[in-house]
């Protein structure tokens, strides 16, 4: 954290990485002040996500929706970056991740995010952790909720058969959380060094370009283009489950082979808790329990005043990373 003068007096600022122009800056902004509970951030991600809201040339805000720090009494938290209005009927049904005003006030995008050495966070989104989670991993936290989502979404209990398409980073996060929940999982990656980590964390490993074999009681599509698509609906077994995680920024077409295998497919957005559960509790629990799983995953580590080449590399599909974190 640094000190500006302005006509005399002390302006205290701390180091940010904002978007600007498809790009990102790495700047001064004032401490960050208001109601909620100070962190001083640890550690956080960048995510396939953000590379698309620079492309869609968001201006001015700072990034990064995963992230977590210490507080002031040095109490490590990850942080759930969304929020809900808490009075909508969707909100009323358990449902508050899929509120209508769930971004409305989103860290990384409509708020500030935390790739910043300090941010305030609503007390509300703090999340405790287990004492085995290192404070420089706790930003895998919110990607592994993602995941859990997906698990509870998928109906994914001990013993099943799994698949995994893609060996990106929710890919081999899904293959920690499967193994985690006592499945057996195969995975189908385009690139060497994904074969590699998945293999690490314990997976049975295949190209992506090989025939799945259609025994899988649940498939995992981690890519979400019409070629993992056609993978996942291939891997399935008859009256499998096929789990869509994330986006599709182009759209895919379906085969008859959905309707002769009568496969359910199911979407998975976000994370959600209620009165029974928290995804970003679950996933806690495994990143705590899964030693190995951080080294596996984090190719890529630079400081903040690196953002900029953090930013390259987690672009750059020939670079070899998986996730890029930035350590303030």
């Amino acid at each position: 954290m640094g000190d500006r003068y302005r006509e005399g007096s002390t302006v205290h600022t701390v180091r940010a990485v904002i978007a600007k122009n498809k790009s990102v800056e790495v700047v001064d902004i004032p401490t960050p002040s208001g109601d909620g509970t100070r962190l001083r951030v640890t550690n956080a991600g960048i995510c396939g996500s953000d590379l698309h809201i620079l492309e869609w040339g968001i201006s001015d805000i700072v990034l990064g929706h995963e992230f977590g720090g210490h507080d002031a009494a040095g109490t490590l938290w990850a942080v759930r970056p969304k929020s809900s209005c808490g009075a909508c009927e969707t909100c009323g049904r358990d449902l508050a991740h899929l509120c209508r005003e769930a971004t409305k006030d989103m860290n990384g995008i409509s708020a500030q995010g935390g790739l910043a050495e300090e941010i305030i966070v609503p007390t509300d989104r703090l999340i405790s952790l287990p004492s085995s989670v290192r404070a420089d991993e706790v930003s895998l936290v919110e990607p592994l909720a993602v995941v859990m989502h997906g698990l509870r979404r998928g109906h994914v209990e001990s013993g099943m058969k799994a698949s995994v398409i893609g060996g990106g980073s929710i890919g081999l996060l899904t293959v920690a959380a499967l193994l985690h929940r006592g499945a057996s999982v195969d995975v189908y990656a385009r690139h060497e060094h994904q074969r590699l980590a998945a293999e690490r964390l314990g997976a049975i490993v295949h190209a992506s370009d090989e025939r799945p074999d259609a025994t899988h009681d649940v498939v995992f599509d981690a890519v979400c283009n019409q070629d993992s698509f056609d993978s996942a609906i291939a891997a399935c077994r008859p009256s499998g489950t096929m789990v869509e995680f994330g986006m599709f920024w182009t759209p895919v077409t379906m085969s008859n082979e959905v309707m002769f295998k009568e496969i359910t497919i199911v979407p998975s957005l976000y994370y959600s808790h209620d009165h029974d559960h928290d995804d970003f509790i679950d996933a806690g629990h495994v990143l705590g329990d899964s030693p190995d799983l951080a080294d596996t995953v984090v190719t890529h580590r630079f400081s903040i005043e690196d953002a900029v080449e953090a930013f390259r590399v987690a672009a750059d599909r020939k670079s070899g990373s998986i996730k890029v974190h930035i350590n303030p």
